[in-house]
């Protein structure tokens, strides 16, 4: 009898336990959110109906600095035109949705290195839902300190870099959309690509990053580096060994499967092509036209052309007399002067014997292109580009030309400069007409760091000098290898 009490009044307990478990959970009428806290991209335009990990945005990677963002977010994302998306925070039991609060097209055409778009950019607030014009694959991108969203279309993927036939520029390397628009997965192609030794990135619509704010200090990644399996926003240029050289079919994938930003590359060789010509990574010049015949006392290493390897440049002071030869290293194997006379533009062919100078001391600008086996001597181009320049980045920028100062032996210019990074090139006529890639100015780039001429060569982007706005003297002194910079 006292056991079957006891049991009764233990089932009363765990009944009135029940009821009140239920009275709490019947306090909250909201459906229970089931994934991690984050911003989540959701809607009918999308393939995430509902809440979905592989919907959620990930940490963004600020390109300024390419350090990670804490308030930055982004995602790849499939959406359809007409329907409606959303961006929502999910916090706890808590969901927030942001929706356009000030937001306009904003087209961008290459400007400041930015993709060639029509993109949507504005403040966002609490509540409403986005649409899109076009059905297609967009690079969505909110930073929350900013309060800022960027709906950016993906018009195509670019293949770029020294392993494709035309160098960092990817007007002929497009992979196109492969087939038509599909909410679970979008495939961006190109076939037939030959590839060699070298480097390349990945990018959209032609641009290298998207301004999130005026100032420019907030801006996303539009390319991929890294490795072809493992894609980096804004990652190291992907390196392709001599041994993989050949031609290939490249793929660039969007899938609402895959999770983190969405995007995967593959490449698939097709077929082999025949090893290049080899050219030497170094050249120097020698001779009594440009110091002595004695390769210890004479240093003059010429300049290697970025991803142009049969390409060398450099300002040298010559003598009023005498003349000068090439070599690949400071010894007398493998030297080369010039062949037959000189054309009316200048140029010699590659052949044995001595180059003259041009009777004038002074400096002059010697090119050499092994490929073609030409030697061109000509006058002295050196231009400014780009922010302290009013912005300008189209190659030659003529009001930045630098002056010829063979009285005191500098290369110089005076001029009121706009605040940004000082970036100097020098231009020869054989650079824009290369086939089948021209030279580009930062392949023949050099900067002023201090108080020396550095050269950019086949190296890496260059540590940057930044000036505040002002008048500035810049002097550039060839034969010692100084530079300077002084306010006015």
């Amino acid at each position: 009898m006292r056991t079957t009490k006891f049991r009764f009044m233990w089932l009363l307990a765990a009944a009135a336990l029940a009821f009140t478990a239920c009275d709490k959970d019947d306090d909250n009428d909201k459906p229970q959110i089931l994934v991690e806290d984050g911003l989540y991209i959701v809607g009918e335009a999308t393939a995430w109906a509902d809440y979905d990990l592989k919907g959620q945005m990930v940490g963004g990677i600020n390109e300024v600095d390419q350090q990670p963002r804490s308030t930055m977010f982004e995602k790849y994302v499939a959406l359809e035109a007409g329907k409606t998306f959303k961006i929502v925070e999910i916090a706890g039991k808590q969901a927030i949705e942001y929706g356009p609060d000030n937001i306009a097209d904003v087209v961008t055409n290459g400007e400041n290195e930015q993709p060639n778009v029509t993109a949507k950019v504005g403040t966002y607030k609490t509540g409403g839902s986005y649409t899109v014009n076009e059905s297609g694959l967009y690079h969505v991108v909110i930073d929350k300190e900013l309060q800022k969203i960027a709906i950016i279309p993906v018009p195509y993927w670019g293949i770029l870099g020294g392993s494709t036939p035309y160098g960092w520029n990817d007007a002929n390397t497009k992979l196109q959309l492969k087939g038509s628009f599909n909410k679970q997965q979008m495939e961006f192609e190109i076939t037939g690509l030959e590839l060699r030794k070298g480097d390349f990135k990945l990018r959209y619509g032609s641009g290298w990053k998207f301004w999130l704010n005026d100032e420019g200090t907030v801006k996303a990644n539009t390319n991929f580096g890294g490795a072809i399996d493992a894609l980096v926003p804004g990652g190291a240029n992907i390196v392709l060994p001599v041994e993989k050289e050949g031609i290939y079919t490249v793929t660039m994938k969007w899938s609402a499967e895959t999770g983190g930003l969405g995007m995967t590359a593959s490449m698939t060789k097709t077929a082999d092509v025949e090893p290049l010509p080899e050219y030497p990574e170094t050249l120097f010049m020698i001779g009594d036209g440009v110091g002595d015949w004695i390769w210890d006392n004479t240093d003059l290493p010429m300049i290697a052309v970025h991803s142009h390897p049969y390409m060398f440049w450099k300002i040298v002071w010559m003598n009023e007399t005498g003349g000068f030869k090439f070599a690949p290293k400071k010894m007398w194997a493998n030297d080369f002067g010039k062949s037959g006379d000189m054309s009316a533009d200048s140029v010699y062919n590659k052949g044995s014997d001595n180059v003259p100078v041009p009777g004038t001391a002074g400096y002059y600008m010697v090119v050499v292109d092994l490929k073609n086996e030409k030697i061109s001597i000509s006058d002295v181009k050196v231009h400014l580009i780009g922010a302290t320049i009013g912005n300008l980045w189209d190659a030659p920028v003529a009001d930045g030309k630098f002056t010829v100062d063979n009285a005191n032996e500098v290369v110089t210019i005076t001029k009121s400069l706009s605040a940004g990074e000082l970036r100097m090139h020098v231009w020869h006529k054989w650079f824009p007409v290369q086939d089948p890639q021209p030279v580009a100015w930062w392949q023949a780039e050099f900067i002023i760091l201090n108080n020396k001429i550095e050269f950019r060569g086949t190296g890496d982007d260059q540590e940057r000098v930044n000036l505040t706005a002002g008048n500035y003297k810049i002097d550039l002194n060839f034969k010692t290898g100084a530079g300077s910079i002084t306010a006015q």
